[in-house]
C-alpha cells in the first residue's frame, strides 16, 4: 500500500468524521497515526509464509488493503460508539442538573451566619454561601436553626429568635440572589427570578418551650419545618440516641405539637426520633412528613438512620427522607462511628469540654476539636466514602420503595466529616454524575434532586 492509497482512505474517513459531532474529533486526530501503524502489518503478513500473501502478488496488495480499511473504518466505528456513551455522561450531568429544580433539605449555616461571617462571599471555611450555592445549582436551600436540648428553657425561643435575626440580615443584604420562601409558590417565584429560595426550618422542638403559642410565634415568622428532637430527648419527643427514654415516643402535648403543624401548614420532620416518636407521629399525622437529613440503617446501622420499615412508611405516607451527606451515618456496617468510638475513647476529656463550653457555638467548637478531626480524618479517609456510598443510599431507598421518596439532606456546616467528591455544597453536580452513570432516567433525576421535595412543600405549606 502506498502514500496515495493510504491518503485516499485517510480523507474518505475524514469525509465520513464530518457527520459526527465535535466531541469525536479526536478520533479522526487518531487516524493518520492508526494509518502509520497499520504499515506494520505488512510485516506480520510476511511472516505468515501463505503463497496468497507473496509480497508484490496483486493479492498481497489487494488483500492488505482491504485489512487495513477493515481495521481503521471498524476502530472508528467501535471507537464512536464507546466514546459517545463515555461523552453522553459527561456531556448531560451537568446541563440535566442545571436545568433542574435542585433541593437541600438541610444546613445548619444559620450557626456561623450567626458568628459574623459574609455570605455573599466565597469563603475558606464552611460548607456553604451564595457562591458555592449557585456553583452547585442549588434553587432551594433549607437553612435550619438549631437549638441544643441541653439549653435552658427560658433561652430557647430567644437563641432561634437570633438565628432567624441573622438569617434574615443576611438574606436582606443579599436579596438580589436569594429570598426567604414560605410556600411552594413563592419558591418557584423566586427561583424564577434567578434567585435562591431559603427556607426556614428549625432544628429540634425544644425550641418552642413546651409552648403552642411559641410555635405559633415562629410559624408567623417564616419557620416551615420542626424537626420534632435532636441527639438528646427533650420533654415531649424522645431521641433516636436515647437509650433509657422516659415515656413512649410523645407525651400528650407532643401530640399536640404534630396536630398543630398539621393545622398551620408546617412540615413535621422526624429525623432524630426515635422509632416509637416516629410511630406515634405517622399515626397522628394527616399530612406528609419528612426525614430531611437521615440514612439508611440497612446500609449503617446507627440510630439515625431508617429502617425498611420506617422508608415503607413514609412512603406510604407520601413524605420523603433527605440523605444525610455526613460519613458517619453513610459509612456502610458504621465503620466510621467504631473509628469515631475508639477516638472518642482516647479525647473524651477534650471533647466533653468543647461541648460544655460551646453547646450552640458550631464554628468554636470544631475549632478546639480540630486535633481529633484530624487524625479522625486520616483514619476514616481509608474507608473509601465517597460520592457512590450517598447514591448506594439512594440506589436502596428507590429499588425499595421508588424514586418519589428520596432527596438530599446534606447537613453542610453541621457536620465535621465529608465523603471524598463532596467538600461543600459547590460539588452537589458530583452526585447527579453519579445517577446519570448508573442509568437513572432523567425524570428521577429531577425527582430526587429536588421535585419531591416541593411537592411536598406545596401540599403542606399552603
Amino acid at each position: 500500500m502506498n502514500y496515495h492509497e493510504d491518503r485516499m482512505l485517510y480523507e474518505n474517513i475524514v469525509f465520513i468524521g464530518y457527520f459526527y459531532k465535535a466531541y469525536h474529533i479526536s478520533i479522526l486526530r487518531s487516524i493518520s497515526i492508526l494509518v502509520k501503524f497499520t504499515n506494520g502489518i505488512e510485516l506480520f503478513i510476511l511472516c505468515t509464509n501463505k503463497k496468497m500473501f507473496t509480497k508484490g502478488s496483486f493479492m498481497y496488495a489487494n488483500n492488505v488493503k482491504i485489512f487495513k480499511q477493515w481495521l481503521i473504518i471498524s476502530t472508528l466505528f467501535f471507537g464512536s460508539i464507546m466514546m459517545a456513551g463515555c461523552d453522553n455522561s459527561e456531556r448531560d450531568y451537568l446541563s440535566l442538573h442545571n436545568n433542574s429544580l435542585v433541593v437541600d433539605l438541610h444546613s445548619d449555616t444559620p450557626l456561623r451566619m450567626k458568628d459574623g461571617f459574609d455570605f455573599s462571599v466565597r469563603d475558606t471555611s464552611g460548607h456553604m454561601d451564595i457562591p458555592r450555592l449557585k456553583e452547585g445549582g442549588i434553587n432551594l436551600q433549607v437553612f435550619a436553626c438549631f437549638v441544643s436540648t441541653d439549653t435552658p428553657l427560658e433561652e430557647c425561643r430567644p437563641i432561634v429568635d437570633e438565628l432567624i435575626d441573622s438569617l434574615e440580615v443576611h438574606i436582606n443584604h443579599n436579596s438580589d440572589q436569594i429570598a426567604i420562601c414560605r410556600n411552594a409558590s413563592e419558591a418557584e417565584a423566586i427561583i424564577n427570578e434567578n434567585k435562591i429560595a431559603a427556607f426556614i426550618g428549625i432544628e429540634n422542638g425544644v425550641a418552642i418551650n413546651n409552648s403552642l403559642d411559641n410555635l405559633q410565634h415562629f410559624y408567623d415568622r417564616g419557620v416551615r419545618y420542626l424537626t420534632l428532637t435532636h441527639s438528646s430527648s427533650n420533654d415531649w419527643c424522645i431521641s433516636s440516641g436515647d437509650t433509657l427514654p422516659a415515656f413512649n415516643g410523645l407525651t400528650d402535648f407532643g401530640r399536640d405539637v404534630v396536630r398543630k403543624m398539621n393545622e398551620l401548614g408546617m412540615i413535621v420532620d422526624i429525623s432524630h426520633s426515635s422509632v416509637s416518636a416516629f410511630d406515634e407521629v405517622l399515626k397522628i399525622t394527616t399530612a406528609p412528613v419528612i426525614a430531611s437529613h437521615s440514612c439508611v440503617h440497612s446500609i449503617c446501622p446507627h440510630n439515625r438512620n431508617l429502617t425498611d420499615e420506617q422508608i415503607k412508611a413514609i412512603a406510604a405516607n407520601g413524605g420523603m427522607i433527605g440523605i444525610n451527606f455526613f460519613d458517619g451515618y453513610l459509612s456502610p456496617d458504621n465503620e466510621w462511628f467504631k473509628i469515631g468510638d475508639s477516638l472518642g475513647n482516647v479525647y473524651h476529656e477534650l471533647i466533653d469540654s468543647a461541648h460544655e463550653m460551646y453547646p450552640n457555638d458550631y464554628n468554636k467548637r470544631n475549632e478546639m476539636l480540630k486535633p481529633v478531626w484530624d487524625i479522625m480524618k486520616i483514619e476514616t479517609e481509608k474507608l473509601g466514602i465517597n460520592i457512590k456510598t450517598i447514591v448506594d443510599h439512594i440506589d436502596y431507598i428507590v429499588k425499595l420503595v421508588g424514586a418519589d421518596y428520596v432527596g438530599f439532606g446534606s447537613d453542610f456546616d453541621g457536620v465535621g466529616s465529608l465523603p471524598e467528591g463532596l467538600d461543600d455544597c459547590s460539588m452537589l453536580p458530583n452526585i447527579t454524575k453519579e445517577l446519570v452513570m448508573r442509568g437513572y432516567s432523567d425524570k428521577d433525576i429531577r425527582k430526587i434532586l429536588g421535585e419531591n421535595f416541593i411537592r411536598i412543600f406545596r401540599e403542606v405549606c399552603k
